[in-house]
C-alpha cells in the first residue's frame, strides 16, 4: 500500500500558506491515512488531495456520524480540468461504505460556496458575531478564572464540561476528547488559550480565545450564565491583553453570517432517523441528487419508517440540498410547503483545525 502522506504533505505546501509548524502540527495530530484521497496524474504525482476526518454531530436526539472535508486542494498547474470534483465524487461513496450520512465543510473562500453548492451542499451553518471593548472587571469574587494553555492540564473536568454543553445543541459538529486537547494545542500556537471559569470548584463556562492582529477571536464560548460570561470576556482581555473582542455565537438572527455547509450522503437513512423521531408525521418526497444517483427516489415517510417507493405519487420534490437545509432545521420558513413537518433549528460548527 502506497504511503500518502509526505506527496499530501507537499501538495499542502503548495497549495496553502500556512507556516512550517502549522503544518507539522496538523500532519501530526490531525492527518490519517485511512481518511485521506489523492488523485494522481499519468507521472503518478500527487495533484490533488483531501481528507474526510469523521466528526459525530448531534441529530434528533442521538449522534450521526459525519465526514468533514479537510485540507481539499489541487496543485495550481492542474487547476480547472475537474480534479477536485472527480475526486469529491469519489469521497461521497468512500464516506457512505462507512456508513457516514451526512458530509460538511467550510469554504475557505467565498466563492466556493457556489463551487460546492453545485456539488450538492448546502448552506447550514450560521454565526452571529458580537464585539465587546474594554470591559471592567466583574464584582463577583466567586468566580474564578484559568487560562489553559497547554494540553497536559485539560483535566477530565474540563473536557466533561465541554462536551455536556456542546451536546445540548441540536445540529452541532462534536469534538472527541483526543480532538479537544489538538484545539487547545492549536490555540496555544497561536498565542491563544482556553479560558476556563470556575465558580468555587466548579467549571460553569469557558472561552476560546486567539489572538487576531489587534483584537481577540473567541471561536466559541458556553458559559452558565450572562454573568459568567462577563467573567470569561474579562478573563481573555485580561490574560490575551487585549481591549477588543469579536465573539462567535449561534447565530440568533441579528446579522448572521454563514459559516460553514452540509450535504447528505444517504438520504433513506437520514430521513428514517427523521420518520423514527416525528412518527406523527406522513409525507411523499421526491429527491433528486446528481452526484448520488443512489439518493434520486421517492420516500415514502409514516409511521415512524421510512421506505424507498418510485411508484408513489409525489406530493413534494426537493433537491439534495433543500432535503439538507430542511433536515437540519435551517430556516424551513423558507419551504411553506413543508414548514409544519421541519422543527427550526441553528447548526453550529466550530472549533475546526483547518
Amino acid at each position: 500500500m502506497r504511503i500518502m502522506k509526505r506527496e499530501v504533505m507537499e501538495l499542502w505546501r503548495v497549495c496553502f500558506d500556512d507556516t512550517e509548524e502549522f503544518i507539522q502540527f496538523y500532519f501530526d495530530k490531525k492527518y490519517k491515512e485511512e481518511n485521506a484521497l489523492v488523485y494522481w496524474d499519468e507521472q503518478g504525482a500527487a495533484i490533488a488531495a483531501l481528507q474526510t476526518p469523521i466528526y459525530p454531530m448531534t441529530f434528533g436526539g442521538t449522534q450521526i456520524r459525519t465526514g468533514y472535508i479537510s485540507g481539499a486542494c489541487t496543485h495550481p498547474l492542474a487547476r480547472a480540468r475537474g480534479v477536485m470534483t472527480k475526486l469529491l465524487r469519489e469521497a461521497f461513496y468512500v464516506m457512505r461504505g462507512r456508513k457516514i450520512l451526512m458530509s460538511t465543510l467550510i469554504p475557505a473562500s467565498e466563492w466556493l460556496y457556489d463551487y460546492y453548492g453545485k456539488m450538492g451542499y448546502a448552506t447550514v451553518f450560521d454565526y452571529t458575531l458580537e464585539h465587546y471593548t474594554v470591559l471592567e472587571k466583574p464584582v463577583a469574587d466567586h468566580f474564578r478564572v484559568e487560562a489553559i494553555r497547554d494540553e497536559e492540564l485539560l483535566t477530565d473536568d474540563v473536557f466533561h464540561y465541554f462536551q455536556s454543553m456542546m451536546r445540548l445543541r441540536p445540529c452541532c459538529v462534536q469534538h472527541e476528547r483526543d480532538d479537544f486537547e489538538v484545539i487547545v494545542e492549536s490555540l496555544r500556537m497561536d498565542g491563544g488559550a482556553l479560558i476556563v471559569v470556575y465558580s468555587d470548584r466548579n467549571i460553569v463556562g469557558m472561552a476560546f480565545a486567539e489572538p487576531m492582529g489587534n483584537h481577540v477571536l473567541i471561536q466559541d464560548g458556553m458559559y452558565d450564565s450572562d454573568d459568567v460570561k462577563q467573567v470569561a470576556l474579562w478573563g481573555v482581555m485580561k490574560y490575551l491583553d487585549m481591549a477588543e473582542i469579536y465573539c462567535r455565537v449561534l447565530p440568533y438572527g441579528k446579522a448572521d453570517e454563514h459559516r460553514g455547509m452540509a450535504r447528505v450522503l444517504d438520504v433513506e437513512q437520514m430521513l428514517r432517523l427523521y420518520a423514527v423521531n416525528n412518527p406523527e408525521q406522513d409525507l411523499v418526497l421526491k429527491v433528486t441528487d446528481d452526484w448520488i444517483p443512489e439518493n434520486t427516489g421517492i420516500y415514502v415517510i409514516g409511521k415512524g419508517n421510512c421506505i424507498c417507493d418510485n411508484g408513489k405519487q409525489v406530493e413534494v420534490e426537493l433537491s439534495v440540498q433543500e432535503l439538507t437545509q430542511l433536515l437540519l432545521g435551517y430556516h424551513p420558513e423558507h419551504f411553506p410547503r413543508l414548514e409544519p413537518y421541519f422543527k427550526k433549528c441553528s447548526p453550529f460548527i466550530s472549533l475546526m483545525l483547518d
